[in-house]
């Protein structure tokens, strides 16, 4: 999944407005000693929510607003 489709998976969960909006994303890895996982070096900590997803890693659920905004301000930093 490239920046901008999360960013549009992030829009999508936050426009149904039913409490807080969040979005879980498949990344490659183990659970490891904490049940917590980075997006990338510096981005939102997300929750591990279950482990060796078909065979492709973990799944994380992260906050959609803080993924939204800290992908956001990355894409705009590399534009300028």
């Amino acid at each position: 999944m490239t920046p901008e489709e999360i960013i549009k998976k992030c829009e999508e969960q936050i426009a149904i407005g039913y409490g807080p909006a969040s979005i879980s994303l498949i990344m490659p890895g183990k659970w490891g000693k904490t049940d917590k996982r980075r997006l990338c070096k510096e981005g939102p900590v997300g929750k591990i929510v279950n482990d060796n997803f078909d065979g492709r890693g973990i799944v994380v659920m992260f906050d959609a607003v803080e993924v939204k905004d800290f992908l956001s301000n990355k894409l705009n930093k590399a534009d300028s």
